[in-house]
């Protein structure tokens, strides 16, 4: 009975530590240790963490070559715009012969056409903060929104298209506006002729050497017999148009204008009788409303309308001041004395014209107009225009509030001016682009200082990972050979156990 025991754990011994040994050495050949359910759980929270960590890195790396790639683009943008702006300010010399302009402003517009294809050639993957909008990267493993960093872009677009709107030829004169007046005496231009209409006498006759005065220096006088208001009126006109008088010296006595050459009555109007036997006195041009006067003595002198009010004042003048081409920042064109002066991003012809209409209209413009006005103010302009529309595109159609001739002007668009303007709206764009440089760069700068955090934490979620089931290799080769050393001491007491025993039983044998 001790023998078998004996044997028993001697038996026991053997596999289990055979049982170790292959343990040991499939841990040796895997690398890792066997973990329990409890360390399995810790080992894949930790390892999904550090993997999370690696992709992060992944994510900044490709921010920071989108940024890269951004940088180098605007960097290159500068450098030209800054040759522009040296380009302008030689234009301005009035040294340069107009070979030497034509040269330039042909550089100048090269250079300009430019700036697109360095916005569009800055784009990664469809990802290009120089085209007006911005990135976002997850630089976080949470899913919280503070685990994701945005990075603002620059609209080189807009830069670009205000770059090619500017002019630098100084030798031509561009109209950036101008007025369009139809014929006289339409209701387009100058209003109609004003006409005054007069009942000489108001159906009385008029009584021997009464007088009748036309504007204080035409005057008709009576003669030997009373005269009818008819008989009146066809001897005026009679004289007015054709400079002789009625051969009826019964009713004329004496009929003269004491006015000054081209201030006569018959120089400023055309006269005629209409069928209720009334003078009718038309404006020869469209001066405005006429203000003639009629009196005289021996009779009640009258118009049909109120005493010295011409019974018709013409319409009012409409004037359509057509905006040719779009302003670069800087241009400015006046209308009337007003005057708009376009701001960084230009102004389109159709932009002009709404901006002239709401700033007439109501004091105010469009918030998406770039620009200020000057000179004449709004409340002078509404109440020389009574009514203003904008018209058709780039039009602007302003209404006179009086009737007559419109003396309104317009004027700008000097291309000797561009040079200089183009010089303010590339150092505004310089200032742009500088800003936009120093925003890449610091968000580079931040975007650096997260790759190391995430780099220190997956390498220390990683170390965590490796002390928890990696191997101790130099350790497990010791326990193999202490394994193997005890198996070889349990087989040769197996051995010399079995030995015995074979021995006490020839004994009883």
């Amino acid at each position: 009975m001790p023998l078998s025991g004996l044997a028993q754990t001697l038996s026991n011994s053997v596999a289990h530590v055979q049982a170790d040994i292959v343990d040991t050495q499939e841990q040796l050949s895997a690398g890792v240790k066997k973990l329990n359910p409890g360390q399995n759980g810790v080992v894949t929270r930790l390892s999904a963490q550090a993997d999370g960590y690696g992709q992060v890195l992944t994510n900044i790396g490709t921010a920071q070559s989108v940024i890269s790639v951004g940088q180098g683009a605007l960097g290159s943008i500068a450098t030209i715009l800054t040759q522009m702006k040296s380009l302008a300010t030689q234009a301005q010399s009035a040294g340069l012969t107009t070979a030497d302009a034509s040269s330039m402003n042909s550089t100048f517009t090269n250079l300009a056409s430019q700036i697109s294809t360095l916005k569009n050639g800055a784009s990664v993957n469809g990802n290009n903060l120089l085209a007006g909008g911005s990135i976002t990267v997850t630089t976080g493993i949470d899913g919280s929104s503070s685990s994701n960093t945005t990075i603002a872009g620059v609209d080189v677009g807009t830069i670009a298209t205000t770059a090619s709107n500017l002019l630098l030829s100084y030798t031509s004169t561009t109209a950036l506006a101008s007025i369009t007046r139809n014929t006289v005496g339409t209701a387009a231009t100058s209003g109609t002729l004003a006409v005054d209409t007069f009942n000489i006498g108001n159906g009385s006759n008029v009584a021997i050497g009464g007088t009748v005065i036309l504007g204080g220096t035409l005057t008709f006088t009576v003669g030997t017999a009373v005269a009818s208001g008819t008989q009146i009126a066809n001897a005026l006109a009679s004289f007015i148009n054709n400079g002789v008088t009625s051969s009826n010296t019964a009713v004329v006595a004496s009929i003269a204008d004491t006015a000054s050459s081209g201030s006569k009555i018959a120089d400023l109007y055309t006269a005629s009788v209409d069928s209720n036997g009334y003078l009718v006195l038309t404006q020869k041009t469209a001066t405005g409303p006429s203000l003639l006067t009629i009196g005289g003595t021996g009779t009640s002198l009258k118009t049909n309308t109120t005493a010295g009010v011409a019974s018709s004042n013409g319409t009012n003048a409409i004037d359509y001041v057509t905006f040719n081409s779009t302003l670069s920042n800087g241009q400015s064109v006046t209308v009337g004395g007003l005057t708009f002066t376009a701001g960084i991003s230009g102004a389109s012809a159709a932009t002009q014209a709404t901006s002239f209409y709401n700033y007439i209209h109501s004091g105010t413009i469009p918030a998406s107009t770039t620009g200020t006005f000057s000179g004449t103010s709004s409340a002078t302009m509404a109440a020389l225009y009574s009514t203003q529309a904008n018209g058709t595109s780039g039009r602007l159609d302003l209404t006179s509030a009086t009737a007559g001739a419109s003396n309104l002007t317009v004027s700008g668009g000097t291309s000797q001016s561009n040079a200089l303007a183009a010089v303010a709206s590339l150092t505004t764009l310089l200032n742009t682009v500088s800003t936009g440089q120093s925003t890449l760069s610091a968000a580079a700068t931040g975007l650096t200082a997260q790759t190391a955090n995430a780099n220190a934490l997956k390498t220390g979620l990683t170390n965590t990972v490796n002390s928890i089931q990696n191997i101790d290799a130099t350790a497990m080769q010791a326990k193999l050979q202490q394994l193997n050393n005890q198996q070889s001491i349990d087989y040769y007491l197996v051995s010399q156990m079995n030995t015995e025993a074979a021995a006490i039983l020839s004994i009883f044998r």
